[in-house]
Parts: structure tokens; sequence; C-alpha cells
């Protein structure tokens, strides 16, 4: 057994485990560095007091955080999915992977002041597999009701899946697995352990040039079967940054598309920093459309977040936060903080390139399986005639991007040193 008073007790337990048994697979990585109970990221962030992952003071920024108005606009969104369904008297809403609970104390927030009928239908259940320690918005998984009519939503939460990593390697699918060797946690290559990770591969494999990297989500399924359990009749939103299949395994892509955030800076080796980094992989649409599309899900469409909260009217709450100004309710310096988190969410470099996928099951009147959903398909601005929320008014904390010494600061003058949405996104060489 090999031991080091340097290593962590997640190192050690990985270390001894592969001196036992052999190298492991990524997937077997990524989970214990993420969701180990004791020193994974996610326990330890979000289980320590005062420390999260998400914020200034983490390591990433997510929607929710940026800005209430996101939760607002998905509220505006999950009413008018209420009234396709007939206006209800129980609208369930189901939050898998809901974090530190921000989005969902947004939404209900919004519902309660500004959708008063809706709020009567309207239940929230936030679920995360590592809610916070003594949280009343998020439970455990084991709380996902079964059954209900509604709409489930995520954000962020599919690319948080432990996944494979697969190399082409003198003209073969080979798997990356984890091994240590001369004191540091190395990459390996060997057979791969799924065969279902070559049949992803396979219909791009003669594009493909030597030496290139993916990786393959075989969890996914899982988690279709909980979506399908869980919802009888209504929607599916997923909101998380990715692509269909074709374009994911693009031969120009050929690191693939594996990311690790420290203190909000872009990682070069996963390997490193273990329980102390995120680690995250694009979402293999392609993958969750043909998963619920078998359980029954009819695929309404997947416009890019700018599109979906444009469609939706994020435009006419920006223009409302500037009349505040004129009207005396807000100061210019919060306008400005507002705005800088607003304009985050349609970054067409940032937050705004990702995907929201909506599907439906059990939804049609006239034989049209996805009524209007605005966000998807536009139209008169679901915001009409509301006024949005502000930073200051907010229940929940959210980053003030303005304040932050991030590449999302608006205030910084220099920021050549730091890396872009762009930079920390983009997977092309």
């Amino acid at each position: 057994m090999t031991s080091s008073n340097s290593n962590n007790p997640l190192e050690q337990r990985l270390i001894d485990h592969i001196a036992q048994y052999g190298p492991i697979t990524f997937e077997a990585f990524m989970e214990a560095a993420l969701y180990d109970e004791e020193n994974g990221y996610y326990p330890s962030r979000r289980r320590q007091p005062g420390s999260t992952p998400v914020g200034t003071d983490g390591d990433y920024f997510t929607s929710p955080s940026s800005h209430p108005v996101f939760g607002a606009l998905l509220a505006l969104q999950l009413e008018e999915m209420w009234q396709n369904l007939g206006s209800s008297d129980e609208f369930t809403i189901v939050e898998m992977g809901a974090g530190d609970g921000v989005l969902g104390a947004d939404i209900r927030e919004y519902i309660t002041r500004e959708l008063p009928d809706f709020a009567k239908a309207a239940t929230y259940v936030a679920t995360d597999l590592v809610p916070p320690s003594g949280s009343e918005l998020v439970s455990e998984t084991s709380a996902l009701p079964v059954g209900v009519t509604g709409c489930i939503i995520s954000n962020e939460l599919l690319d948080a899946m432990p996944v494979n990593r697969f190399i082409i390697q003198a003209g073969e699918v080979r798997e990356v697995f984890v091994d240590y060797k001369d004191g540091q946690f190395v990459e390996s290559v060997g057979e791969v352990s799924n065969p279902e990770i070559s049949a992803r591969i396979d219909p791009f494999f003669d594009l493909l040039p030597e030496g290139y990297r993916g990786e393959v989500n075989l969890r996914l399924g899982y988690w279709v079967d909980s979506v399908s359990a869980t919802l009888e009749r209504g929607y599916v939103i997923t909101i998380d940054y990715g692509y269909g299949r074709p374009e994911l395994y693009k031969p120009t892509r050929v690191e693939g598309s594996l990311r690790s955030y420290y203190q909000h800076t872009l990682g070069q080796n996963p390997l490193e920093r273990i329980g102390k980094q995120d680690i995250t992989a694009h979402v293999d649409f392609t993958a969750v459309d043909h998963g619920l599309s078998v359980m029954g899900f009819d695929r309404i469409g997947k416009p890019s977040q700018q599109e979906f909260l444009s469609n939706i009217g994020i435009d006419v709450f920006m223009d409302d936060i500037d009349a505040r100004v004129i009207g005396g309710q807000l100061t210019r310096t919060e306008a400005q903080e507002d705005q800088a988190g607003v304009g985050s969410l349609i970054n067409p470099e940032g937050l705004g390139r990702f995907r929201v996928a909506v599907h439906a099951r059990g939804v049609e009147i006239a034989g049209e399986p996805s009524q209007r959903i605005t966000g998807v398909s536009g139209g008169s601005p679901l915001t009409d005639g509301r006024s949005a929320p502000t930073l200051n008014e907010a229940a929940a904390e959210h980053a003030r991007l303005l304040r932050a010494s991030t590449p999302f600061s608006q205030a910084q003058p220099d920021l050549s040193g730091l890396p872009t949405w762009e930079e920390l996104f983009s997977d092309e060489p």
C-alpha cells in the first residue's frame, strides 16, 4: 500500500485502490473527485460554512447566480406551460441539481409577487445529489416526487455528470484511464471498458484524426429514467452547454470538451487539485433527445439561451430597469449592476451560448404536441406589463459582476491576463 503525508484522504483512497486493482476509468475518478462524501468537490464546497462553488467567491458563475431576472423569465415561461396544460389546480415544478437553491428562490419569489393565479397552483420541489448543509430550500434526490403534472427544470446539471474519456490511437477507439505513477496521477490508455463508448463514436470514426480525444456520458440514461418516473405529463427544460453529437465529435475539436475550473480560472489538468476544483464536460444533446424520445417525450426545440430569454422578453426587463432610474426608484450605479447581470445572461460569447432543450409529454391540443412555448417559438413577450426583479430586491444572494475580480467584471480596466468567456467555453484549437 502506497502512502504519503502530502496526500489528502481522497487522494490516498484513490492511490490505494489503483495500487490494488489497477487504473480506474475517468468516470470513476471524476465521480470521486466531485462527489466523494467526505472530500469530494461538491460536498466539501457546499457543506462547509461560508463556502460555495458558485459566485464571486467560488470557482464559476451560473445564470441563476448572475441575476434574479433569469428566474423571473423562467417563471413566466412556466406560467405559460401551466396554461397550456389547462391551468390545472396542481402544477409541480421539479428542479433537479438545484445546488444552493438560488434559482428556486428566484422563481418562487417572482411567481408569488407577480403571478398570483399561477401561485395558487404551483408547487416547487428542489433536489440535489449534494444539497447544502441545513438547507430548507434544497432536498436530497430521494425527495423527488413521482408521476406529477408540471415541469422538470435543470440548469448545468448534466455537464457535471462523470464521463468516460476516449482517444483515437493506432486506428482504434481506446479509453483513457487514470493511473498513479512516480508520485502523481497520470493517464493510461487501454481497451474500452464499455462497448457503448465505441458505439457512440463509430458513426464519426472515419473523420477523427489520430490522437483525437473526447468524452462519452454513459449516465444520461439514468437521468432520463428519473425524469420519466417523476413527470407523468408536462415539460422538461434542460439548460446546459453542449451540442448534438455531430458537432460534439467534430474533427477539429481534437482535445475534447473536458474542463476544470478553480477560482474562475480554466484549469489545464483535471488530475490536479483533486476534490478542490470543478470538472465538467459538454452535454451530448443527441443522447438527451434520444433518451427522452424513447420515454415518449417530444422535442419542442433547442434554442440558445440568448434566443430563449430574448423570446420571453428580456429586453422589456432591461428597459424597465432603465426606466426606474429615470423615475428615481434606482440609482444609476444600482442600474448598472443590474444591467451587467442581466446582460451576462444573453452574452453570445458566454452564458448566452448555453442551450435550452425543451421537451414535452402528454401535452396535446388539436394534434399539436407542444402548443406555444414562447421561449422557443417567439411571439409577444411574456414580460409585457411586468416589472423586472432587481439585485437589491431579491431575497437570495447573487453575484455582483461589476465588483468581481474575474473575467466577468466590467469595472476592471485591464482584463488582458484573465480568460474570457469565449476562452473558457470554446472547443476550437
